[in-house]
């Protein structure tokens, strides 16, 4: 891999002791609030004697400190279906006997933010431990995101302590994904929220809570200026999507629209600091002791996606400079040039898989040629879209089917193999549906405002990915694929 710590394009974060702009007043914590709180799942007590695990101790006392993690705990929670769970027995299997995948990932997120702010040596080798030797992040990648916390415990950003941003960061990590959660949808139906996408409901539950406090125990206790914080970054942009190429340059319209890159940017570092230990973590299923994910190529990644976001915040720059900073560097990464049609599209493709390398880039080139020219040309109409000319909201989870499809041990004894295969299943069946519910949407038969939803195609990537030649699918009236 290139010299990265050279190359890589770090955003200057702007923290709370910067004139950045916020209008917001300074408060001190309300009073409790006596309002009847809703039922909710009780923390568990774990009575096992002795308890000599120090991580099972640090679990112990999360799920004391933050109920609403319990809420993940559940068979009826929406489980992320990308990667296999590990056969080790994780937090969730120790607590409960069986094993809750969401719980896990969040648990670890929580871990790993941490280990981040730990930033010792002995933190740096936990966090990467089960990383591979060519791609594991770098000590001074570590120290970078290390500085980054820090920065923002020390910012005293709205008067907050460093102990009660290091609070809001816990809940922001903690409530971020409770839209998988029946038992929160169950929750936050009375006020109103419903979305089938787990990051609007999120959105919506955040905005409840400014007039329901009680209806999350976490929340309810953080400071005023906390409380705002969380409120004004739920659901600010969706980051993974950026991070991944997922949609056009309307990825960077929620965030340019809302001016927290020019008015608050300490505000949406705090959100993209977050977002990273969310990233982190995401494999708590897997391993739950080390990140397997962030890489140094994730960090890579993750690094220049936040220089991208911060574009915005001249405010005469555009959605497209945005997506287009950040086009470009996936670009140069894997020998692509970013001002063509072709290649501009075989870059959204790289990013969803994970490719960072000129090999792998002239790997993924050499396995779409073998498509059909029919493919290729819906593939291409579907996926380099110019800004204006998308229609209706990204999509989410398509790399987690292309991802799996290149994990599919079935598919190849290589990863070019394997990535070939990946090409060969995945994308036409993708395009095709991308066409499928474009035309939907533009008959009036789709809701705009509902994103198409691959996960549970992710799922069948897994096991049975040959059902995706078919072609079969049918689009539900919430956003999910389901193959027939």
């Amino acid at each position: 891999m290139r010299q990265i710590l050279s190359i890589i394009l770090l955003p200057v974060f702007c923290f709370g002791g910067c004139n950045c702009g916020s209008k917001k007043k300074h408060h001190q914590s309300q009073p409790p609030v006596q309002a009847q709180a809703p039922v909710q799942t009780s923390a568990p007590v774990i009575t096992q004697t002795p308890v000599f695990s120090e991580g099972r101790l640090w679990v112990n006392k999360i799920v004391m400190q933050y109920p609403e993690i319990v809420w993940l705990a559940n068979d009826q929670v929406r489980k992320t279906e990308e990667n296999q769970a590990s056969t080790d027995k994780a937090y969730s299997e120790q607590l409960y006997g069986q094993k809750f995948i969401e719980f896990d990932r969040s648990l670890m997120s929580l871990y790993c933010l941490k280990l981040i702010l730990d930033g010792s040596d002995k933190a740096y080798q936990e966090f990467t431990a089960a990383q591979p030797e060519n791609t594991r992040l770098t000590r001074e990648s570590f120290e970078h995101l290390h500085q980054q916390g820090t920065s923002l415990l020390n910012s005293k950003y709205q008067n907050l302590t460093p102990d009660q941003m290091q609070q809001a960061m816990e809940t922001a990590l903690v409530l971020g994904d409770m839209g998988k959660s029946e038992k929160a949808r169950e929750i936050f139906k009375s006020g109103g929220a419903g979305a089938p996408d787990h990051d609007d409901f999120h959105e919506e539950a955040m905005e409840i809570l400014k007039k329901r406090p009680y209806f999350s125990r976490s929340f309810s206790r953080l400071p005023f200026a906390s409380k705002q914080l969380l409120g004004k970054v739920a659901n600010l942009a969706h980051f993974g999507h950026m991070t991944h190429l997922e949609g056009g340059p309307s990825m960077f319209t929620k965030l340019k629209n809302s001016s927290v890159a020019v008015t608050d940017k300490a505000a949406l570092s705090f959100d993209l600091f977050v977002h990273t230990c969310d990233v982190a973590g995401a494999l708590g299923h897997v391993n739950h002791s080390s990140s397997i994910v962030y890489t140094q190529q994730t960090h890579l990644a993750m690094q220049a996606m936040a220089s991208a976001c911060q574009v915005l915040s001249d405010p005469n720059k555009t959605e497209t400079d945005a997506y287009n900073a950040y086009l470009s560097t996936r670009a140069s990464w894997i020998g692509l040039n970013s001002s063509d049609r072709d290649d501009r599209v075989l870059t959204r493709i790289a990013a969803m898989l994970r490719l960072f390398t000129p090999e792998e880039g002239a790997a993924l080139k050499n396995a779409i040629s073998q498509l059909s020219s029919q493919d290729l040309q819906t593939i291409v109409s579907q996926f380099d879209v110019r800004f204006g000319e998308e229609i209706g909201r990204t999509p989410t989870y398509m790399p987690a089917v292309l991802v799996n499809l290149s994990n599919n041990k079935d598919l190849g004894a290589t990863s070019t193999e394997r990535l070939s295969q990946a090409v060969i299943y995945g994308l036409p069946f993708i395009a095709h549906v991308l066409e499928q519910h474009q035309q939907q949407m533009l008959a009036h038969q789709a809701d705009p405002k509902i994103p198409l939803n691959f996960n549970q195609v992710a799922g069948v990537a897994k096991t049975e990915p040959q059902l995706l030649q078919r072609k079969a699918f049918q689009i539900h009236s919430d956003g999910n694929i389901t193959l027939q």
